[in-house]
């Protein structure tokens, strides 16, 4: 040591964790696993929504053709029709200008190289001397683009209204209707129509004196509109009008029932809209008990009844108004207790108001 010159101290130097060029590595490691997540995305945005309109095939559907098929001897007046249809639309028509009881017409559409001759076709067996029955089955649907022999069946059907018919029908996708198309005294044995998804359509307007001993209507995702015409006979104690998502027209002018009858009305989501004319008094005590219930909607009933015939309104909501008649949630005729003919409402929402006018 020299005096008066202070003693050099050495000072600790710290080395960075990272050098610089592990630094700029690592970085250059971020922005490659960017670009590749990026690459990636695109690649699956632009590709999967390809294979999967390849493999499903719709982009690849046409037109291939039409056919017809129909049963001439009207010596069969009574018919069972029983359709299963995958895809596809089925319209019914009552049609008097017909010269035979039945009469489909087909319009098919499948994937490119597809042949009308592989398409599903009607059949017929005679059970006896006046009955007969017509089958239709689709088969399962295979959504893959190398199978040709998939298609998709709209369907326009024709009925003679000679014929008394006996109708099943169940489509998976599609819509169905059912018409009668303006002609009086028909009579139908039983409707069953069921859709998975597609509206279901019962048109009877301006008909008059229609007979059905049995009517079911049930329905997945769509809507059901259902207009029963003018003095429309019902012998059935149980009516079924239901969906799972979709709302609800209900209509009928002078209904005719033989027996106390229970009709349910009901849907998930969706609203429900009733109107009833009802001048008719049955010669016999009748009640008609319509349970008309929705869990997401409105319920509103428009009402006119001939003087003698009794009623009563019960409305609830969870989350909602119910008026009834301008009251409450209740409303019972003066003449309840008194009238041979008795009309009783429950009507119930969750989430939604419940209206109750009269004509």
């Amino acid at each position: 040591m020299v005096k008066g010159v202070p003693t050099a101290v050495s000072i600790e130097t710290k080395t960075p964790s990272h050098t610089v060029e592990e630094h700029d590595s690592m970085k250059y490691a971020k922005r490659r696993n960017v670009v590749i997540g990026l690459s990636v995305g695109l690649i699956a945005i632009i590709i999967v929504p390809i294979i999967i309109w390849g493999v499903f095939g719709f982009i690849n559907y046409t037109h291939i053709g039409s056919y017809t098929y129909d049963e001439t001897s009207m010596e069969y007046t009574n018919l069972n029709l029983v359709i299963d249809n995958n895809v596809g639309s089925i319209d019914v028509y009552y049609e008097d200008s017909l010269t035979k009881p039945f009469e489909a017409i087909v319009e098919l559409y499948g994937r490119k190289g597809a042949s009308l001759l592989d398409a599903v076709n009607f059949t017929t067996t005679y059970l006896t001397n006046d009955t007969m029955e017509i089958n239709f089955n689709s088969g399962d649907f295979d959504f893959f683009f190398w199978d040709k022999k998939v298609f998709t069946y709209d369907m326009s059907i024709y009925i003679n209204p000679l014929v008394t018919a006996d109708v099943f029908i169940d489509a998976d996708t599609g819509s169905v209707s059912f018409s009668t198309e303006g002609l009086d005294s028909i009579i139908i044995e039983n409707l069953d129509i069921s859709s998975n998804t597609g509206s279901i359509d019962l048109d009877l307007i301006n008909s008059v004196n229609t007979t059905f001993n049995g009517l079911n209507l049930k329905g997945n995702t769509g809507r059901i509109s259902v207009d029963l015409g003018s003095r429309t006979t019902i012998n059935d104690s149980y009516v079924l009008i239901d969906t799972d998502t979709g709302s609800i027209d209900f209509e009928f002018v002078d209904l005719i029932a033989y027996d106390d009858q229970t009709w349910e009305i009901t849907t998930d989501t969706g609203s429900i809209d009733v109107s009833i004319t009802q001048n008719i008094v049955l010669p016999f005590t009748f009640m008609s008990h319509f349970d008309i219930d929705t869990d997401t909607g409105s319920i509103s009933v428009d009402f006119l009844f001939n003087d003698t015939i009794g009623y009563s309104f019960y409305g609830t909501t969870s989350t909602g108004s119910v008026d009834i008649l301008g009251s409450e949630d209740e409303y019972i005729s003066p003449n309840y207790g008194i009238a041979t003919n008795l009309y009783v409402f429950e009507l119930s929402t969750s989430t939604g108001s419940v209206t109750v006018t009269e004509k």
